[in-house]
């Protein structure tokens, strides 16, 4: 137990507050869950972007865009909760909810099925 980290109840919820505060300071209160749907996916579609910029893939060597993988998983996070909101799901209840049921799970690597 000396090692294990735990996460403090009450933290996901005052992120959700604040998130769904902002959303109402920038004027977003009224989009519909598709819209917040292709947000968020556009934000995913982003952060993908940057991870590639990294990872030694090619990329269009003349695009002037900066992507910073950080900024980018916030941005998701934003259209995630947002997208949490909308439906009116408690994000931390669902959160501790999930990672009880997956503690409960064992793992193990499956075998490759695909040769190249």
């Amino acid at each position: 137990m000396d090692n294990q980290k735990t996460l403090q109840q009450g933290t996901i919820n005052q992120l959700q507050d604040y998130i769904k505060f902002k959303i109402k300071e920038r004027g977003f209160e009224n989009e519909t869950l598709h819209e917040r749907l292709v947000l968020l996916m556009e934000e995913v579609g982003e952060l993908a972007k940057a991870c590639r910029k990294i990872s030694g893939m090619n990329i269009d060597t003349g695009r002037e865009d900066k992507y910073k993988v950080g900024e980018e998983i916030t941005d998701v996070l934003n259209m995630l909760f947002g997208v949490g909101i909308e439906l009116e799901i408690d994000i931390e209840k669902e959160y501790f909810n999930k990672e009880s049921k997956i503690d409960q799970r064992t793992y193990e690597r499956s075998q490759k099925k695909i040769e190249k």
